[in-house]
């Protein structure tokens, strides 16, 4: 998949870019780089730290919710690539999905949402 979206998060501090989607029968799964790379597992040197959560909700009102992801800087330091996931996988009668990326900096929320289409054709 094309890149999705790209919007200013934290601020404008960084840049948010999705990467694609995919969903199987266990779970969706977001994927994103966010641009100058993340602070790792630790505040920076000024404090900063992130943390990212993903939930979603489907067009027929049935709810997943967050299982989890990795990310990592990209392979030249550019920026973090990371994915999330949600469980389980869509029910049968859902045709598209809303998922909701939340990133905390210690003292900012934020929540930003993407709508897929789910069936034969998504992912």
């Amino acid at each position: 998949m094309s890149r999705v979206k790209t919007v200013p998060v934290l601020g404008g501090r960084h840049e948010l870019i999705i990467d694609g989607f995919a969903a199987t029968t266990a779970h969706m799964e977001l994927r994103y780089r966010l641009r100058p790379p993340l602070p790792q597992s630790e505040p920076d040197e000024n404090g900063e730290y992130v943390f990212l959560s993903l939930e979603a909700v489907d067009d027929v009102g049935n709810e997943y919710l967050d299982s989890g992801g990795a990310f990592g800087p990209s392979a030249d330091g550019s920026a973090t690539e990371g994915s999330l996931s949600v469980q389980p996988g869509p029910y049968a009668d859902a045709r598209s999905a809303t998922l909701r990326l939340t990133l905390f900096d210690g003292t900012h929320e934020e929540t930003h949402s993407f709508t897929f289409p789910l069936g034969p054709a998504a992912g």
